[in-house]
């Protein structure tokens, strides 16, 4: 009888299989998010993003928020979707000027996480110029969803569509690490 792998060397087959798996275990890391919801200009500058990108990003969601938020004729209409208190008057809706229609409050606004990488404003002017990139304003309606409004396509309303905010994790323990609460049963 023949031994087969008797050299010092392992077989191709083996190599492979660890390297695939390697590839496979490393994309199992989280990914970062490619949208990031801020709650202010603030909390944008806090997570070291430039202050004048934050500002901008800010006000440019602002701006999206008065053109394309969800409209009611009534703040009662508005506030059984959105909450009570969480709606706003934002102008004259009809042609005359007259009557004001209610709009939700922005809770948010969502940015690109590239953004994070610019380190200066004219580096973020070019990115949005390249990239046609544009913040969104995000809105929570009365159970807690959350939507954002994108600009409307020409000769259309604008849609509201729901957002699923993503959540980062601050600290893992993977696998096997021990419950914090711990208990025993029985006596």
């Amino acid at each position: 009888m023949k031994r087969r792998f008797t050299g010092r060397r392992p077989p191709f087959l083996v190599l492979g299989t660890i390297a695939a798996s390697g590839l496979v275990l490393s994309a199992c890391g989280e990914e970062p998010p490619a949208e990031i919801v801020y709650n202010s200009a603030a909390q944008c500058i806090e997570a070291g993003v430039d202050t004048e990108i934050c500002n901008a990003e800010y006000q440019q969601a602002l701006q999206q928020h008065v053109q394309n938020a969800p409209k009611f004729n009534a703040v009662a209409v508005c506030e059984a979707e959105y909450g009570e208190g969480r709606c706003m008057e934002a102008g004259t809706q009809s042609a005359s000027g007259t009557g004001g229609f209610f709009v939700p409050f922005m809770t948010g606004y969502l940015v690109s996480s590239a953004i994070s990488n610019l380190t200066n404003y004219a580096a973020y002017r070019n990115y949005r110029r390249d990239t046609g990139y544009n913040s969104a304003p995000i809105y929570t309606s009365r159970g807690g969803q959350t939507f954002r409004s994108d600009p409307p396509a020409i000769g259309q309303a604008p849609q509201q569509r729901p957002y699923n905010v993503n959540t980062r994790t601050v600290s893992r323990q993977g696998f096997g690490g021990l419950s914090s609460n711990r208990s025993s049963f029985g006596g």
